[in-house]
Parts: structure tokens; sequence; C-alpha cells
């Protein structure tokens, strides 16, 4: 049977798809707490009319939102996500048997898991959840509301950025699948750089697609240094990446490139490997 180094990479979609799916329910919660609310604006004629309570109603979002996503039992989502891992982790130790000879312990992937989990749960339910999801709610919500919108129109643009449609994704699903793909590539990545410092790896393997907007230092690795990038490289080749690529973290260093990688929202992944 022919070795998938990228198996994780194409389970990671299929993970954060249905950890997306799992979350569907608190989704329509939302827009019915949002609908709801907007039919409580007054109006007139079919037309939305500012008056002393528009204010506080709009304030109001954050505080509905915000209950539903404590009282949603996240935390048991996300727990149920984070024990799909386990195909991540029996992935990795594959890997490592057959391009390293190594058998990954078990503890190593453990001591990653609880944090990742913490880590999930404050991004769901405190981090960002301002910037990314309510915010967008309130402006639509004043813009309607200020300029006397029908309330047919504001609903139909709330409607559309909270649960989407058959084409596009609402805002909270896209912001829901960015958090499980950031929590699965930073426990790997987490993982990954372990296993490279415990058992003294000195190359990477730069696998994952280049798709048409694939950043510059992704496609040298992948296509110029076929691959392989040596600890001796690596710095400098960091050092190329914010000199002439995009999207580097700035605080990217040898130490933790396996799991920054190529920068933010990175779909590679680096694979510590013996040197040869």
């Amino acid at each position: 049977m022919t070795l998938k180094l990228d198996s994780n990479i194409i389970l990671t979609d299929k993970l954060t798809k249905r950890f997306v799916r799992s979350l569907s329910e608190i989704e329509q919660e939302i827009w019915e707490a949002v609908q709801k609310l907007l039919f409580e604006f007054k109006s007139e004629g079919g037309f939305l009319v500012p008056d002393s309570r528009s204010k506080e109603l709009i304030g109001l979002i954050n505080k509905e939102i915000r209950k539903i996503l404590r009282d949603a039992h996240i935390k048991d989502e996300v727990s149920n996500f984070i024990d799909d891992f386990d195909l991540l982790d029996k992935n990795i130790k594959a890997i490592q048997q057959n391009l390293n000879g190594i058998d990954v312990k078990q503890s190593i992937f453990n001591a990653q898991r609880q944090f990742t989990i913490d880590a999930t749960v404050n991004s769901l339910v405190e981090s960002n959840i301002n910037l990314k999801f309510v915010d967008p709610v309130k402006k639509i919500l004043y813009n309607r509301v200020s300029f006397g919108s029908s309330v047919v129109d504001a609903e139909k643009q709330l409607r559309q950025i909270v649960v989407g449609n058959k084409d596009h994704f609402g805002v909270l699903q896209r912001w829901v699948g960015q958090i499980a793909r950031d929590a699965i590539n930073e426990y790997q990545g987490t993982i990954n750089q372990q296993i490279k410092v415990q058992y003294e790896l000195t190359n990477i393997r730069y696998i994952g697609p280049l798709v048409e907007d694939s950043r510059a230092q992704c496609v040298r690795w992948i296509n110029q240094l076929n691959g392989i990038i040596s600890d001796d490289q690596l710095q400098s080749e960091i050092d190329w990446a914010y000199r002439n690529g995009s999207g580097m973290k700035p605080e990217t260093t040898p130490e933790n490139f396996c799991q920054n990688r190529g920068g933010w929202n990175c779909i590679h992944e680096a694979i510590p490997v013996r040197k040869r």
C-alpha cells in the first residue's frame, strides 16, 4: 500500500466540514434570535423606523449570541471534534513509522489534546466573536434602521450573513470552519515539532497542493527545493519568505516552523524526517 503523506491534509477538510455541520442547530438558534430581535424594531408600512429603543435593541445582539453559545454545550461538541483527532494521530504515527522507523509515543499526543480543547472553546465563545460575527450583524441592523430599509430587505440580508444560502456559507459557518482548521493545524504542527525535537530529526518534508494563489515561499519549497528543507537551510528559507513571499507569521523561527509553516491559514504540512 502506497503511503499517502498528504493524508492529514485531506482529513483536515473532512473533520472541519463535520464539525461545522455539528453546529448547524446552533446557527439556526442564533438566526431565530436575530430574526426575533429584528421584528422588535419599530416599523411603519413595512419599513424600519429609528426610535429611542433602536440603540438598545442593537446592543442586545452581543448578549443574545453569547448566551446561545454558552448554553449550547459547545465544549461537548468541541470534545467530540477533538476525539476525531485519533485519526490524525494514527496517520502521523504511520508516516513516522514509514519514513523514519519511529514508533511515536502516545503521550506526545495526549499532552496536546486538553490544550486544544480549551483553546478551541475559547475561540468559539470568547476570542474574536465580536469582530468575526457579532459586529457584522450589528452593522447591518444599524444601517438598515438608520436608512429606513424595508423589514423584508433587512431580514433577507441578515439571513444571508447569519446562515448563508445553498451557494455560500454564512459568517458563522465560515468562522467556525476557520477555527476548526486552525485547531487541527496547530495541533498537528505542535505534534510534528515535538517529534522533530524528541527524535532529533534534521530535515522537513514540506507537502501539500499548490493552487493558483499559493504563496511564493510554498511554491519555492515544494517545487525548487523538491519538498525537502534541511535544518541548515531552514533559517535562510524563512528569511527568504519574509523578503520575497507574503503572509508569514512574524514570529516564525526554525523552532516553530512545523507549526507556522508558510504563514496564516497555510494548507501545507511540515513533516519532520531524518537526514538522508
